[in-house]
């Protein structure tokens, strides 16, 4: 009889009940994460420190169409990163992302899955520039904007039937910003993002 209740007992522990297939609801989600800027260590003056990775907000919903196939819309909005350059300027990015993509998911289990996004991001980044003396040059702000092909990966690992925990990556592309401080005249700014958020199921 032991032999049986311990059976019994891990097997109980051990198994997870199914959960509800949410083909055809909606669900809200909402993501915090870390920003890094890829070719963004120019520098007013000269500097080559890069800029800071910024914190990130970005809520989404979405439309589940069958079990393995999605659509999300998101707005990602990106803090400031700010660097100190030589000569005490300040220099700051900030940037944010709209974006749109189709999302493929497999179920490994009952309760954790794996996902990939693959759609487009219209992305803005903006640059200022500021002293103490008022001066920064020929360049004191600008800014670019460029729809980009935006991808992702992520794991979901789902609470019940309405609550889940995500984690992903996201590359949003690349945006130029017209810089005539640089040798080039220009850069072109890369952003990606790793956030973990919380998921509704409606």
């Amino acid at each position: 009889m032991k032999k049986i209740a311990i059976v019994a007992l891990l097997s109980a522990c051990i198994a997870t009940p199914a959960l509800a297939d949410n083909t055809g609801k909606f669900y809200g989600a909402v993501d915090l994460g870390s920003v890094s800027y890829s070719n963004a260590t120019f520098g007013g003056q000269n500097s080559t420190t890069a800029f800071p990775n910024p914190g990130a907000f970005r809520f989404a919903g979405g439309y589940n169409i069958t079990s393995m196939f999605a659509v999300e819309a998101g707005y990602a909005m990106i803090g400031s990163s700010t660097i100190d350059t030589i000569g005490a300027f300040t220099e700051t990015l900030k940037s944010s992302a709209l974006s749109v993509a189709g999302v493929a998911n497999y179920a490994i289990n009952d309760t954790f899955g794996v996902f990939g996004k693959l759609g487009f991001a219209s992305t803005k980044v903006d640059y200022t520039c500021s002293s103490a003396a008022g001066n920064c040059g020929a360049t004191t702000a600008a800014n670019g904007s460029k729809t980009n092909l935006t991808f992702g990966l992520g794991g979901q690992y789902n609470i019940n039937k309405q609550f889940a925990i995500r984690a992903q990556y996201e590359d949003f592309g690349k945006v130029k910003l017209t810089l005539p401080f640089l040798a080039s005249g220009s850069a072109d700014v890369g952003i990606k993002m790793v956030s973990v958020g919380g998921v509704y199921n409606f």
